[in-house]
């Protein structure tokens, strides 16, 4: 089967994901000209998981567009990680649901069950580029420091989501906010792992 085919695949399940995401954003039928506002306003934390899923989805496909670029070939364990990704991608919009509609809960699952798919994915992907490279399947650009800057970038999201797993049976429904760590965690990544420049390496 050609790399194409395997790359075409995935891009059809990505998009199906965003827009299985799109499907929970609705109002009830019938609402009354006069709870139109309070209704709005009601569907705000629904809208908020819908653009995070929806950044993270566009973010983890622009991801795996790069690493296929220099991923030249694949084998059957590479196809295999390929599909737990987009087991991960497919079923997130579940999760999204969840934490929309009980997210406001004291209970902790809504967010434990959302940061848990979150992690897989970004794990399966930083899995599949670390064994692409490892087996000679990516071409010549990816040597061991672009691998290790790459691999590290992909591990900074499930740091921050798999910490609030056990951190959400303490803060309950506020568990999303510990998720903006995310953005320095994220930047202080790319500083660590970001190129030298020629200067400093002369």
């Amino acid at each position: 089967m050609p790399l194409e085919r395997m790359v075409f695949f995935s891009d059809a399940v990505f998009a199906i994901a965003l827009t299985l995401l799109a499907l929970d954003l609705k109002l009830p039928l019938g609402i009354p000209p006069e709870r139109l506002t309070a209704e709005l306003a009601g569907a705000v934390p629904e809208l908020l998981a819908f653009a995070l899923s929806f950044l993270i989805i566009a973010r983890v496909w622009m991801s795996h567009h790069n690493d296929f670029f220099r991923i030249r070939d694949f084998n059957p364990q590479l196809a295999w990680l390929n599909m737990l990704l987009l087991f991960f991608i497919v079923m997130l919009p579940a999760p999204t649901a969840i934490l929309s509609d009980y997210g406001g809960n004291p209970s902790p699952w809504p967010s434990v069950l959302y940061a848990a798919t979150i992690s897989g994915v970004y794990l399966t992907l930083a899995g599949m580029w670390t064994y692409a490279w490892r087996r000679g399947l990516t071409d010549d650009t990816v040597n061991e420091a672009e691998h290790r800057r790459v691999f590290l970038a992909r591990l900074t999201a499930p740091a921050v989501f798999l910490l609030s797993i056990p951190a959400a049976f303490v803060l309950g429904s506020n568990t999303p906010f510990l998720w903006f760590l995310i953005i320095p965690v994220a930047l202080l990544a790319r500083r660590l792992t970001a190129h030298p420049s020629p200067a400093a390496t002369q």
